[in-house]
């Protein structure tokens, strides 16, 4: 029990700003109540009463998932002249230090973690923000927008971060 909190509203306060891997622990047995706590974000749902060896071994899964998903063991991808530096949450460009929002990071930890994959606006939503797209939302768009002017891609004929017409977004790792 959270004492005046939802652990709903928690998940997605926390996913607004965040990307740790929840784990809801509750007594609610109801699927919508359970739809409801994966869909705000949460990656994992456990019903009480459960054992401790398995909820260790949910949070081990979840750990294992997260650190293949981060796509390096020390947090830092460089690309020709770019770093990108996720335990710092920074990123530089030809040494110079570029300032980017915590959307804009994720996205770009996401895309250059993923050289050369296509990835939609749907798996860029649920990976940054734990929500699926809803085919309105244009916060994506615009983030990439920001990213390419920020590191210098050419907005009409981007060859940095590429769109992929009725697909997504791709890093291009051999134009940096």
């Amino acid at each position: 029990m959270l004492p005046g909190l939802d652990g709903i509203d928690v998940c997605r306060q926390i996913r607004s700003f965040s990307q740790v891997p929840i784990l809801m622990l509750t007594a609610c047995e109801d699927d919508v109540d359970q739809v409801l706590g994966l869909e705000s974000g949460a990656d994992d749902y456990v019903l009480k009463p459960v054992q401790p060896r398995l909820i260790l071994a949910r949070l081990r899964a979840l750990l294992r998932r997260q650190s293949i998903a981060a796509g390096t063991g020390n947090g830092r991808l460089v690309h020709g002249q770019l770093q990108v530096d996720r335990t710092q949450r920074e990123v530089h460009l030809q040494g110079a230090p570029v300032e980017v929002g915590t959307t804009e990071f994720e996205i770009l930890w996401l895309l250059t973690s993923q050289p050369g994959q296509i990835l939609s606006r749907d798996q860029i939503l649920l990976a940054v923000r734990g929500i699926g797209f809803d085919g309105q939302d244009r916060s994506v768009d615009v983030s990439i927008g920001k990213l390419r002017r920020k590191l210098g891609d050419d907005a009409r004929e981007p060859r940095r971060i590429k769109t992929i017409w009725g697909r997504g977004y791709q890093f291009n790792p051999a134009a940096w």
